[in-house]
């Protein structure tokens, strides 16, 4: 009798353990990323740094869907970005820029971009960067208006 619970505990217990792997293996999250590199950078009005912007790297040959490396930058005007979490960097390549920066002036009215429109939009901002595929310190980008 023991014999046989023991075969069948076999047959029970060898469907599962064969899934076992296969469920680890879906496990790995299906996002395939790109690798990044370390991206440092300033953004200055030609005479001094900006604060609190939001910097964001659009890929000149990405896709639509395409991961778009961000970074704000601090009372220097310096930046890091990333891309996936934390400070990763951005993949190597050609970027057009764009640049926004939200304040709430009163009560009232909500936050609004204090700089010009041109600047949100990565086509018309005439802010360029290459990340090479390596740690990158960008030339500083400079907002002319």
């Amino acid at each position: 009798m023991t014999n046989q619970v023991g075969k069948m505990m076999k047959r029970l217990l060898l469907p599962v353990l064969a899934l076992v792997p296969v469920i680890f293996l879906g496990c790995g999250g299906g996002e395939q990323r790109t690798p990044t590199f370390e991206v440092r950078g300033k953004l200055t009005d030609g005479s001094k740094p900006i604060a609190n912007a939001q910097v964001v790297f659009h890929p000149v040959n990405g896709s639509a869907d395409a991961p778009k490396p961000r970074g704000k930058t601090d009372a220097n005007g310096e930046f890091k970005l990333t891309t996936y979490d934390g400070l990763d960097g951005a993949p190597a390549g050609e970027y057009r820029v764009s640049v926004e920066l939200w304040k709430t002036l009163s009560a009232d009215a909500g936050p609004a971009n204090q700089l010009p429109a041109k600047f949100a939009d990565p086509a018309k901002s005439g802010l360029t960067a290459t990340v090479a595929a390596g740690p990158t310190e960008l030339q500083p980008l400079v907002l002319k208006k």
